[in-house]
């Protein structure tokens, strides 16, 4: 029994696994499982209550109600829902991915843009040149009455748009500057209220330290691992360990993993498991805030107060 990998059915009937036997016995001692939750293994024929099936517990159980397992695919619940330890969903605003993937959208569409204006620009002064016009980068004083070499009305208006046109561009190259420095620092914000979500269930870092460890030189080529994959594992391990948890989002460690290392070793592929990564983190922030917002007394619209 204790090689075998161990499926249960969680209170939206979902299944949930591979465990071990010991993890399974874990699950029952915490509340997570009960003795009427549905388990399977290979060599079970179908779905099993816990308490039918040996040496799941260690001591005797005592005769359990009738189930009808043969109705098993109709029940809306394996069981009326585990009871046990109960994760306190802290206070914690909502994370919108929408604003922070616009951000980075307007910054990459402006990049284009402003590249496109000054290659047009080169390209143009360029072309003037093969046609035998005035070679404006060697044009000193324009307009100057005593030099024979000085471009005519019609050049000196060329000269005059190509500049304007590459000014332009630029302008529009630091307008998009803009757009991914919001897109960062809001990253940085759903980072820290991730975290924050976590921290009653012995999170391995603070919100303070996950954000602000990534701004160190060379070292935060490791804490990047800390503070992505390190939330998505410490997150999948909270919520297998709380009941009120079961129903809450889950987050892929294995995408976290993936994304952190690309982001590192190539960042063109990296920054769409970037953008995957940020929005799971608000994903699960935003259930918590929500929780947290039903939990709240219903007298609280009458008492005044307001969350920040």
């Amino acid at each position: 029994m204790s090689d075998k990998q161990w499926y249960y059915l969680d209170p939206e009937n979902q299944q949930q696994g591979p465990f071990s036997i010991g993890e399974i016995r874990q699950f029952i001692a915490e509340g997570i499982l009960t003795r009427q939750s549905f388990l399977w293994h290979d060599g079970l024929t179908t779905w099993t209550a816990a308490n039918k099936i040996a040496g799941v517990f260690a001591t005797p159980a005592p005769a359990p109600d009738p189930v009808d397992s043969t109705n098993l695919n109709k029940r809306t619940s394996p069981n009326p829902g585990p009871v046990g330890k109960t994760f306190p969903v802290p206070s914690v605003k909502k994370s919108s991915f929408g604003l922070f993937i616009t951000s980075y959208l307007i910054g990459f569409f402006l990049l284009a843009v402003g590249l496109l204006i000054i290659f047009s620009a080169s390209a143009q002064n360029a072309r003037e040149e093969r046609e035998g016009g005035p070679d404006f980068s060697q044009i000193e004083e324009v307009g100057n009455p005593t030099d024979r070499s000085a471009p005519q009305k019609d050049d000196s208006r060329r000269l005059s748009e190509l500049k304007s046109q590459t000014i332009v561009g630029i302008g529009v190259l630091i307008a998009s500057g803009f757009g991914f420095i919001f897109g960062g620092i809001y990253s940085y914000i759903i980072l820290f209220r991730a975290w924050k979500v976590i921290q009653a269930g012995g999170a391995r870092t603070t919100p303070g330290k996950a954000v602000g460890l990534l701004f160190i030189p060379i070292f935060n080529f490791y804490w990047i691992f800390v503070a992505y994959y390190g939330w998505a594992t410490d997150w999948t391990r909270i919520r297998s360990s709380y009941s009120n948890l079961m129903s809450a989002p889950r987050a892929s460690s294995g995408n976290f993993l993936a994304g952190s290392i690309l982001i590192i070793l190539f960042f063109p592929i990296g920054i769409f498991f970037f953008f995957s990564m940020i929005s799971q983190m608000c994903i699960v922030t935003n259930h918590m805030a929500s929780a947290y917002a039903l939990s709240r007394p219903l007298s609280r619209g009458l008492t005044g107060t307001k969350d920040y």
